[in-house]
């Protein structure tokens, strides 16, 4: 604690915290605390009582002059970066498999994957969740310790692994479940039917997981990927506009089942990312 300090000293300190590595705010309302507003990462005047002189050089003016806003802002700032987090890992979870098996299919010999109809359903179901699910607010004003590297990285490298294996476990589920609904009688329908269906189940138990269903909005868009799976291809006249055909029994568990392993997966990544964000 220093009482009485001069601006020169209160710069010193903003200086010699920045030079250890930290973060600094500076809170201040009077002429004094200027030279300190003005050299801190953050610089917070107070609104109602602070001079014009504060207010002008701070980076934030607090209208209320209440500290517990600036609480709550950093709570809100936190539980953004995260979402942005989940968000983009979501995105890259889902675009690694499509993008991959739509190359690699036909390379491999295959008939075509995906047809342009297909596409457009992928992205109908990828583009609203990740920008509707993913707006989680924080659920108290309780701030965490964080835990800071030297050098800032969106994902971690926990993280990156993570998500990686779970991008290259939907490949997986894609090509086997292709191949093996393709079989003998080269039922290319069937062996697409299935392929959408992996990748569909796999994006609403990523979503189930990446959330853990806290929101209504994830809810909703969990329902509404595994609804619109079952209408688009178990509704005969509605899978043959889609070149598609109704799938067995056998092949929905299958699947589930990988879904069910992706959501077990994808459910370790909030707690990956949950004390190393970075303080706004």
């Amino acid at each position: 604690m220093v009482a009485r300090a001069i601006p020169a000293q209160k710069l010193d300190l903003v200086r010699a915290l920045k030079a250890s590595g930290e973060i600094v705010a500076v809170t201040g309302d009077g002429v004094n605390d200027v030279p300190a507003l003005q050299g801190a990462d953050i610089g917070i005047a107070m609104g109602e009582r602070g001079t014009r002189a504060a207010r002008e050089v701070a980076s934030i003016v607090l209208l209320d002059d209440n500290f517990r806003t600036i609480v709550r802002a950093i709570s809100e700032g936190r539980q953004l970066f995260r979402n942005l987090k989940l968000s983009f890992a979501y995105l890259l979870m889902m675009h690694m498999p499509l993008v991959a098996t739509a190359a690699l299919v036909p390379f491999a010999g295959f008939p075509l994957l995906y047809l342009p109809m297909h596409v457009v359903w992928l992205e109908l179901i990828i583009h609203p969740t990740a920008l509707l699910v993913f707006q989680e607010l924080p659920a108290s004003n309780k701030l965490d310790p964080v835990q800071r590297n030297r050098k800032l990285r969106f994902f971690s490298w926990q993280e990156w692994t993570l998500i990686a294996s779970i991008g290259a476990l939907v490949i997986a589920m894609i090509v086997v479940g292709y191949a093996r609904s393709l079989g003998i009688s080269n039922d290319v329908e069937h062996a697409r039917s299935m392929a959408l269906v992996a990748l569909v189940v796999a994006s609403a138990t990523m979503t189930a997981g990446l959330t853990r269903l806290r929101s209504q909005s994830s809810v909703i868009a969990v329902l509404a990927t595994i609804g619109s799976a079952v209408l688009l291809v178990q509704i005969a006249p509605l899978a043959r506009l889609l070149h598609l055909s109704p799938l067995h029994l056998d092949d929905w568990l299958i699947a589930g089942l990988g879904g069910a392993i992706v959501a077990s997966l994808a459910i370790f990544i909030p707690s990956l990312g949950g004390k190393r964000e970075v303080a706004v």
